[in-house]
């Protein structure tokens, strides 16, 4: 427990997640139909970064910064300071790039590319070296970071499409774009879920760890079909194989983690295992799309993944990890020898099962806008709502173990 960070810092980038989760639902209530009727519309590129690395982004390095350290044995460098600087940069390149994209006469899109690449980079030198010194866990590690080297190529083709848009450069922009999305959300996002899933399934959900040699064979696929593709693209050329390789990877991990759910030892009822189990299925669905083909079916694809299902599974994980920081503050606050709540009396399940009800709702509100895309403004407030409780979520934590740690200082 000692190697664990401040919790004020994975703590940031958390709420951070959630905030941008409320700036996404603003975005799309504001734009309505037209920022999910086209893959190529400033609006629908404002609304996919704002997810991807507001929400995703966020999300996945705060959980980092906690999983890193206690669960893995990996030191990360740097301390609170290096934090500090990444959650700016991340969160800045975030704001600049859909600022740019939103409104393209304020800004050139060029700033938050390198803002981005720059916290990426960051991160990359603030982790990789504690992956590389570590004992133990190897499989784990090496699946970290080969998602971390993916964040940082996605991070490269991003800064190289954002100078190509800003006139400073030149490449093949529907290649690189496809491929650039498939290194962030495939390589990065889907890659370490499923590094972590080893620690988080069977420690959360009571299931039996994935076997290594299925989980090696399918993280070796993916890295392989991103590489292919990016060679393509160097040569100005895009592959039609990339999204049906891409369906194919994506629907392989949402029914092995099923099955694995489905075949647990200990079965668990609890939010954390529905977040996982509604957020399997909206990827199952996107990865469906995928295989059908087509650029409809690719918009609904990036619909489904980038605004339900992944965003179920970060936010599962999110008051998971909330209600575990708000322990080790308590603990740290209060010292040894003091009888401390459990982990979950500082957020109760009744909280999170009403964050992934209004999530549920948000979910079907928003596939039906792309059917009646008069209902996109609705869907964006719906978003922005299930997003807004989940913040409420986190902060209630600091109030009961505020309250915790206050009556104990009275007794004491």
């Amino acid at each position: 427990m000692q190697q664990a960070p401040a919790p004020a810092v994975p703590r940031r980038f958390l709420r951070s997640a959630s905030a941008w989760g409320v700036s996404a639902g603003a975005l799309l209530a504001l734009d309505g139909g037209a920022a999910i009727a086209s893959r190529w519309s400033g609006s629908t590129l404002a609304l996919v970064h704002a997810l991807t690395l507001g929400v995703l982004g966020n999300a996945m390095v705060g959980s980092l910064l906690q999983f890193l350290p206690v669960a893995a044995g990996v030191r990360v460098r740097g301390g609170r300071g290096a934090a500090l600087w990444l959650h700016g940069l991340l969160n800045a390149g975030a704001l600049l790039l859909v600022a740019a994209f939103r409104w393209p006469a304020l800004l050139a899109p060029q700033w938050g590319g390198a803002a981005v690449a720059a916290a990426f980079a960051l991160l990359f030198a603030l982790v990789l070296p504690g992956l590389w010194a570590a004992q133990g866990q190897r499989f784990l590690r090496w699946g970290m970071g080969a998602a971390l080297l993916a964040a940082a190529v996605a991070a490269a083709l991003g800064l190289l499409l954002a100078l190509a848009l800003s006139g400073r450069g030149a490449s093949p922009l529907p290649a690189f774009t496809d491929v650039h999305a498939g290194w962030g959300v495939l390589g990065w996002v889907l890659g370490l879920l499923a590094a972590v899933a080893r620690v988080v399934m069977p420690m959360f959900q009571g299931t039996s760890v994935p076997s290594m040699r299925a989980q090696g064979a399918w993280h070796a696929a993916l890295y392989a079909l991103l590489l292919l593709a990016t060679f393509a693209a160097l040569r100005g050329v895009a592959i039609p194989a990339l999204r049906a390789g891409a369906g194919v990877l994506g629907l392989a991990f949402v029914l092995a983690g099923l099955l694995l759910q489905l075949r647990a030892p200990k079965r668990r009822v609890a939010p954390l295992t529905l977040f996982w189990r509604a957020g399997f299925v909206a990827l199952a669905a996107a990865a469906c799309a995928l295989l059908a083909g087509g650029e409809v079916n690719a918009l609904r694809a990036g619909v489904l993944a980038l605004g339900i299902g992944l965003p179920l599974l970060v936010t599962g994980m999110q008051l998971e990890i909330a209600a575990f920081l708000g322990w080790i503050d308590v603990q740290r606050r209060c010292g040894r020898g003091v009888h401390l709540p459990g982990v979950q009396l500082l957020l109760p399940a009744r909280d999170k099962s009403a964050v992934l009800a209004l999530h549920g709702v948000s979910a079907v509100v928003l596939m039906a806008a792309l059917a009646w895309p008069a209902l996109a403004r609705v869907a964006g407030l719906g978003l922005a709502l299930a997003h807004a409780a989940g913040l409420a979520a986190l902060w209630s934590v600091d109030r009961r173990a505020g309250r915790f740690v206050e009556a104990h200082e009275v007794r004491g």
